[in-house]
């Protein structure tokens, strides 16, 4: 499901593309609706419009099996397409990688967020004062969220996907992220310094990663989350 053109964000990774393909395609949906709703109105206004010194009433009739079946059929039809697609849709974005490339445990905590490397032992947590900034490989990245106190929201603009860190339960988000660096943001009013949880993700190849993960932390800010 990939257009040749998009009147939405593309995505930096195949999942937010996915989503960027179905939001074209509502959009272009919801356009042909109008037009075609659009003109019929113009049409009925120009065409039956009253005439002066015409008061005979137009030929009446009581229905038209043909015209409703069509107009019941076709908003049917176009609801099961689009239920169809978002399905696949979905199916994409939630798929999980057998073997991903990294797995990043983030917890959010009030305020910020806690970035740990599976199996390296790697951690990164960002404050209001200094935010986290941490690398993750070009490629399959699974981010597994929680929350240490209030439900928080794992949101990068540029991968069209957001996802919950709820307490108490863990959440897994799978992207295949392309190279480039990524601003992140807690996308749920999660108490006073809601606005000041920021962070940056930035994809690297997977050498530059192995190595930046064997570095020691450096003036890396620790929080109380």
């Amino acid at each position: 499901m990939v257009l040749t053109t998009s009147c939405a964000p593309q995505g930096s990774t195949s999942q937010g593309r996915e989503i960027s393909s179905l939001y074209d395609i509502f959009l272009w949906i919801a356009a042909g609706v109008f037009l075609v709703t659009a003109g019929l109105i113009a049409w009925s206004i120009i065409r039956y419009r009253a005439k002066p010194g015409d008061d005979d009433l137009p030929e009446q009739f009581h229905q038209n099996l043909k015209l409703e079946v069509t107009w019941f059929a076709i908003p049917q039809i176009l609801v099961v397409v689009l239920f169809v697609l978002s399905a696949f849709a979905l199916n994409e974005v939630n798929e999980e990688s057998p073997e991903p490339d990294a797995v990043v445990d983030v917890t959010g905590f009030q305020w910020g967020w806690r970035f740990t490397y599976d199996g390296s032992g790697k951690e990164v947590v960002g404050t209001p004062q200094e935010p986290a900034k941490v690398l993750v490989p070009v490629g399959n990245v699974s981010f597994v969220l929680t929350s240490a106190d209030v439900v928080h929201s794992f949101y990068v603009p540029d991968f069209l996907i957001k996802r919950d860190a709820v307490p108490g339960r863990d959440t897994r988000i799978d992207v295949n992220v392309d190279a480039g660096v990524y601003d992140g943001v807690c996308a749920e009013f999660c108490g006073l310094l809601h606005a000041r949880m920021p962070f940056t993700i930035e994809a690297v190849s997977q050498e530059a990663f192995q190595q930046w993960l064997q570095e020691p932390p450096e003036g890396v800010a620790r929080g109380d989350g």
